[in-house]
Formats: structure tokens, sequence, C-alpha cells
């Protein structure tokens, strides 16, 4: 089975830390994929884990709240109304709370959602994205098993026992790669995966838009590449297609191994 290696992008140097949005390549970052009951849940899910994470205690949780705020801006930006009032103010609140995090000033997020409506409006066209979030590699640490740091998959996607042990997105997608999911494991998973799949499309959107020093165009296409097959692997999923999500798992493992590949010594 193959290592996943995506996290090694973001680790392995400190070359690949985020530098801004710089030239190279004409490919863009953001497109309307996100259907909107996925919008709707994963940016409730983002809002709620950014409220709950700044009265947690957790040790990190500044860094996990500017790559949480970054999500959820690229949830919007990936909509089908990313210019519309309602994305912006999502948009510009998401900003607000990536400054708080580099603040260490997570006191006021506690009532995060309730803050959103009188937020300033963020535009859709955004230069630089550090503004966001400034480096990929505490984004990369997500797909970790939780026990190392990672953010964990939800109990739905523990379909076979190693995943419940491993709990990690890494985990999952070696898995789904490995071997066409059952009929039973289907069942399991067919609420989930879409998904996690349409977060790990955010992942590659933001990637695109931190790149690093050299190799620009490079690193964007590998960015689209992930971004478009985890898309692929959200659709899949919706029509629990079990040939589509193998495909598109395995593109999405090949393209973090062909970047590790290009990157990891750069």
């Amino acid at each position: 089975m193959k290592r996943f290696l995506f996290l090694v992008i973001g680790l392995a140097s400190v070359t690949l830390l985020a530098s801004g949005v710089q030239g190279g390549g004409k490919s863009s970052a953001w497109k309307p994929y996100l259907p909107d009951d996925a919008y709707k849940e994963l940016t409730a899910r983002s809002i709620k884990f950014i409220e709950e994470i700044a009265t947690s205690g957790d040790k990190n949780a500044h860094e996990k709240t500017e790559v949480e705020a970054a999500i959820l801006a690229a949830y919007t930006l990936s909509s089908k109304n990313a210019a519309g009032d309602a994305a912006s103010s999502l948009r510009g609140a998401s900003l607000q709370a990536a400054q708080s995090a580099r603040k260490s000033d997570l006191k006021k997020l506690a009532a995060f959602g309730k803050n959103i409506a009188t937020a300033p409006k963020a535009p859709a066209e955004i230069k630089d994205f550090t503004a966001y979030l400034q480096a990929t590699e505490p984004m990369m640490k997500m797909f970790l098993s939780q026990k190392k740091g990672g953010e964990g998959i939800h109990p739905d996607l523990h379909y076979q026992v190693k995943l419940k042990n491993l709990n990690g997105i890494e985990a999952l997608l070696s898995s789904l790669a490995g071997k066409k999911l059952n009929d039973e494991n289907m069942a399991k998973v067919s609420k989930e995966l879409p998904l996690l799949a349409y977060r790990l499309a955010a992942v590659g959107s933001i990637t695109h838009e931190l790149t690093p020093k050299k190799d620009v165009a490079k690193w964007r296409e590998f960015s689209i590449v992930m971004r478009d097959e985890s898309i692929k692997l959200a659709e899949g999923a919706s029509k629990k297609n079990a040939d589509e999500i193998l495909r598109a798992a395995t593109a999405v493992e090949n393209s973090c191994i062909d970047c590790h590949s290009v990157f990891k010594n750069k």
C-alpha cells in the first residue's frame, strides 16, 4: 500500500513555507465546486470548531484557529456565490479570526458565529492569501493521525478497524486508494466522505496560493490536481460509485506523492 506523503510537502523543508501568491502559471485556485448543502454543513462545522477551540485551552489553539479560518475562507471562495454579501461577510470574519489567532487573542472568538453578520466584507479577489494563512506547514498537520496532532476523521469513516485505531486522513486516503469499497463499507462512508473530500479540495486551493520560492508553476499544477481529484472523490462518494472513489482517491494520493518527489529536497 502506498504511503500517503502529502504532509511532508509542508514539513520536510523550510523553503516550502508560504510566501504569498507569486508569479508562475495561469491556473486559478478557485472555482464554484461546493454544492449548497455541503457548503452549509462545512461552514457550520468550521464556525463551531473555531468557537470551541477558542476556549479549549489547547496549546496549539492559535495555530489550529488560523488554519480553520483559512479553510473557512476557502469554502466561501468555492461557493456558487463567492462575491455575495453573505460569503463576503463570512470571509471577513474568517480574516478577523486569523488575525486574532496570530495575536493569540482567542477569547473573542468564543462568540465567533454571532459576530459574522457585522464583520467587514472581504472581497472574493484575494491578492495575497497569507493574510489568512502564513504557511502550509500548520495546515498539513491535519492529515496526521489524531494521536500525532491531526484532526482525525469522522466515526462514520472508520470502515476498517485500523482506521478507528489510526484515526487520520492520510490513513483513510491510503485505504481508499488500496482497495475498492464493498457495498457495506460504502453505506458507512457515503454521508461523510463527500464532506471530507470537499474539505481536501479546499486545502488544495489554499496550497495553490501558498507557493515556494522556486518551481511555482509545478507546485500549482500539483495543487490543482489535488483540488480537482478531491472534487471527483466527493462526487463519486455522493453517487456511491466505488470505482470512481478508488480512482479519485488514488489520484489524490499520487498527486501528493508526486509533489513530494519534486519538492522535498528543495
